[in-house]
């Protein structure tokens, strides 16, 4: 399966993630440290910013790992998607056999219910449709935040709580929605293309080069997860 269709897709999801692994990255460095690094006084507004930019960057990466192909009366997709529901699809309509089942049965057992190994590929769209449904709400958040803040900027949302960046969901649930990502890209990529996977929560070089730029900056105690 290397190099096939369904390899490429999977590569072009975990593309996006590891871009919101490294969003997720800044925004939480600078947040953390939000206090010692208003307190040197210099380049608050850069900080600001950048911090800002990271949070619209988040939901457009979300928005992309969870968003679905869209099909036509005859059931065709126009544009396909580097996204779960994109690689979930050619899954199911191609049929591939899985290598290691194992890790199918893993990712259902541990986001959905115990899985029939005679029907791994119902059970894992249902996890996934189980977790998108979970979530219905947060990602109808990062969408609207999407559509009507990041990607336009619609008048009457202009003077909203939206433009605050109040109405978005917590850390915690982008960690959440990531993890579920990641984990999906794992067990396509062990399950039906055996190789073994990256691992995006390891080598993070963006992640510590920020920390030392945060520490040539004179910060010492420099805090890097959320509590």
């Amino acid at each position: 399966m290397l190099n096939s269709k369904m390899d490429n897709k999977n590569i072009g999801l975990l593309k996006n993630l590891f871009w919101l692994r490294n969003e997720l990255d800044v925004y939480c460095l600078i947040a953390v440290n939000a206090e010692s690094i208003n307190k040197k006084g210099a380049g608050k507004s850069f900080w600001g910013l950048l911090q800002g930019s990271c949070l619209k960057l988040i939901a457009l990466s979300i928005c992309k790992i969870f968003e679905c192909e869209k099909q036509n009366k005859q059931g065709r997709v126009k544009y396909e998607l580097n996204s779960i529901d994109g690689v979930l699809r050619y899954l199911v309509n191609e049929k591939p056999s899985a290598s290691d089942s194992s890790c199918v049965c893993d990712f259902i057992c541990r986001y959905g219910h115990s899985p029939n190994e005679d029907e791994l590929l119902s059970g894992l769209s249902s996890t996934v449709a189980g977790f998108k449904k979970k979530y219905e709400n947060e990602l109808k958040r990062f969408k609207t935040y999407r559509d009507k803040d990041v990607a336009h900027s619609e008048f009457k949302v202009a003077h909203s709580k939206l433009e605050s960046n109040l109405d978005l969901p917590s850390y915690d649930v982008m960690e959440r929605l990531f993890d579920f990502g990641a984990d999906f890209y794992k067990l396509v990529s062990r399950a039906f293309i055996s190789v073994v996977p990256c691992n995006l929560n390891s080598d993070r070089k963006v992640k510590v080069g920020l920390k030392r730029v945060l520490h040539e900056l004179g910060l010492t105690d420099i805090k890097t997860e959320m509590e």
